[in-house]
């Protein structure tokens, strides 16, 4: 990585020849135009403006790019200070900093599509003073472009660089125009004028930006984490951003996204990235030239055309067949626990299919690995080396029919009393329960893997303020369940002593106590409902207890999944911290 600086010129004559371009990962121009003058403005003052971050052209890495959206027309700067350099090896790619290099472009390279900037004389000898950017004017592009206008007050902005007919254009403007009667006795006091105007325009001539070159060995792990840290708008550089820029226009990867994601719905509802797609697509590649399937950037990018063109269909299918099956067993874009399962078990499907002609059929063995997977403690988002090794499982029980071995789940009733709901089992658990679910518990309406589930706390959250329960108890898994909206909405914030008081008396007199038992066993709710007394167990006095009692149906209901690999008698690799009440 290397640290310099372009003078306003260096900077406009690379902005000329075309050597700086702009990553079609990057978004458009969107600045608005006070936005601009601020920037200008800044630039009179030698006010820092932030550094650009720059990438020399790489030729292991060539991405697609596009021109900076500025129209350099024929003959301009007409002092001919910007050789034309077009061809030379000089290309940069512009990975921050297009939004400020195309309004310096706009401004002083006359060249925004539709506008003219013109600074205002008068204004520069008021407005400048007082840190104000009206001096700076934008006006609709018309038949001719002069010099300037209004009497010769405002001067167009790219003539301030060819410093000569910028110098003699202010003096005019001064002893000429007339706006100054003042200097008319006063010729010191008009020079003296001139001169703070010349001096602005000598400080932007001068201007310095600076400028982070990353050099051309830089690797494409280098590139995303420098990119991720000091772009100015927090953007995260994904593979998939480098991989259009990479393969535009053949394939149009963004295309084949947005085709396949009206295609799929699935895949937008879980807000899937596109990279997925192509992880699964480069699993399927690997496969069938005996490499070693990891999925990682730099391989991502190495996929050729001709493979993304001819796998691209089948492996966005294959994706979404995989996220259906998830929301199958529960998941839903909020509880998802980890997508690398997901993405390994596409990859299978999509090479299956290709091979054989015939779907990969699921079993509960299938499920059960599934479920041993995100049960793990530690496991969240994808990793290339996870995804890689579920790749070789998941084919190998395709394939040759060898059973994926499974791992011991680490889970007992005080670990699920404790589990924070940023912890990945607390959203496996969460996916457990959608998937018991057959109806709705307050209303018996029917629950299928397409229904919209909220989370509802048995008892209130205002249990806290009003009774001093416990607000890491009443947060935790053992106080939730998932019920329809409409459910959700009418329990508001009722205690379940009362609601589900409610709930028995009412069955017990439509004849449907049965059916409300089965929905209460569903949904992991402890104890008999047709004893008289068993709403007196959802007490604020009985919360504790609740919870516990649940935490147990909980691990049972675990262990009905997952089979023998459950373990409760086993403490989990990381001791568990309770945390103070707050």
């Amino acid at each position: 990585m290397q640290t310099t600086s372009y003078s306003l010129g260096e900077l406009l004559r690379r902005a000329k020849d075309g050597s700086l371009t702009i990553p079609q990962f990057q978004r458009q121009f969107i600045w608005r135009e006070s936005q601009v003058k601020l920037l200008i403005d800044s630039m009179s003052r030698s006010y820092p403006i932030g550094s650009l971050l720059l990438l020399a052209r790489k030729a292991d890495l060539p991405l697609t790019t596009r021109s900076i959206e500025a129209e350099i027309r024929d003959g301009y700067p007409s002092d001919g200070t910007i050789p034309d350099r077009t061809g030379t090896d000089e290309e940069s790619y512009i990975l921050d900093g297009q939004q400020r290099t195309t309004s310096i472009a706009r401004v002083f390279l006359n060249a925004h599509p539709k506008k003219l900037y013109y600074f205002d004389l008068r204004l520069m000898l008021e407005a400048h003073d007082r840190e104000e950017t009206s001096w700076i004017r934008a006006l609709r592009r018309g038949k001719t472009e002069p010099d300037r206008k209004k009497n010769n007050r405002l001067l167009r902005a790219d003539i301030i660089r060819d410093q000569a007919r910028a110098d003699i254009y202010v003096s005019e403007y001064i002893e000429d125009s007339g706006d100054f009667p003042e200097f008319q006795d006063d010729r010191t006091a008009g020079r003296k004028a001139a001169a703070r105007i010349k001096g602005v325009f000598e400080t932007m001539r001068n201007y310095k930006v600076p400028v982070v070159m990353l050099e051309r060995d830089s690797g494409v792990e280098s590139v995303c984490r420098v990119f991720e840290t000091i772009n100015s708008t927090g953007t995260r550089l994904t593979t998939f951003d480098l991989a259009v820029a990479r393969f535009y226009p053949k394939p149009d990867l963004r295309g084949l996204w947005a085709d396949a994601l009206e295609e799929h719905p699935i895949l937008k509802a879980f807000k899937v990235d596109g990279e997925r797609v192509l992880q699964v697509l480069y699993l399927v590649a690997s496969a069938r030239n005996n490499k070693y399937p990891d999925p990682t950037r730099s391989n991502l990018l190495a996929l050729t055309p001709d493979e993304i063109n001819q796998e691209w269909a089948k492996s966005a299918m294959a994706l979404a067949d995989a996220y259906r099956w998830a929301r199958a067993y529960g998941a839903r874009p909020e509880t998802l626990p980890s997508e690398h399962v997901l993405v390994a078990r596409a990859a299978v499907g999509s090479l299956v299919q290709n091979v054989s002609g015939d779907s990969w059929k699921d079993d509960d063995l299938i499920r059960r690995w599934y479920f041993n997977k995100i049960m793990q403690a530690g496991v969240s988002q994808a990793s290339n080396y996870r995804i890689g090794q579920d790749f070789i499982v998941l084919r190998q029980y395709a394939e040759q029919g060898k059973a994926p071995s499974s791992t011991d789940v680490i889970l007992n009733a005080e670990m699920v009393l404790h589990l924070k709901p940023s912890d990945v089992r607390y959203k496996s658990l969460q996916n457990v329960f959608a998937m018991t679910l057959r109806q709705d518990l307050v209303s018996g309406h029917k629950i299928d893997s397409e229904s919209v589930l909220h989370d509802h706390h048995i008892f209130p959250k205002s249990s806290r303020r009003k009774h001093g329960l416990s607000q890491r108890m009443l947060d935790g898994i053992c106080n939730r369940v998932p019920v329809l909206e409409a459910s959700n909405l009418s329990l508001g914030e009722g205690y379940p002593e009362a609601y589900l008081g409610d709930m028995v008396v009412r069955a017990r007199s439509l004849g449907t106590l049965g059916d409300l038992t089965r929905r209460l066993r569903d949904a992991m709710i402890p104890g008999d409902p047709g004893e008289t007394t068993w709403a007196k167990a959802f007490s604020v006095e009985q919360f504790d207890a609740f919870c516990r009692k649940r935490a147990e149906l909980i691990v049972s209901r675990v262990r009905e999944i997952v089979g023998d690999a459950l373990r409760s008698d086993l403490l989990a690799d990381e001791e568990l911290v309770e945390d103070s009440d707050v």
